[in-house]
């Protein structure tokens, strides 16, 4: 039984990849620009675009965040992590 469980959850590079995907249609840029590990500031996304992003990233994926996740967790890589381990957390099993 913990196999099938482990089999339902979503993995580290599915949500890098579906972040990347929402980033760049968000920044209106192309995916390739995005780098994993560059500061998502350095997008020119300032406090109010953060707090709005992650409102919008609790509603999508149906967990929790505080407001300031995208300052806290700085990059898309540290910010993927994040959200990985609340919709682990959260039974979550698919992205919208």
């Amino acid at each position: 039984m913990t196999s099938a469980i482990a089999e339902k959850q979503l993995d580290l590079p599915e949500v890098q990849n579906w972040l990347t995907l929402k980033f760049a249609d968000w920044l209106e840029i192309d995916p390739d620009e995005l780098d994993l590990q560059q500061p998502i500031a350095s997008y020119g996304l300032d406090s109010i675009s953060a707090v709005t992003l992650s409102v919008q990233l609790e509603e999508e994926l149906c967990v929790e965040l505080d407001t300031a996740v995208l300052w806290d967790r700085p990059t898309l890589e540290s910010l993927a992590e994040h959200l990985l381990e609340k919709m682990n957390a959260a039974d979550v099993t698919s992205l919208p």
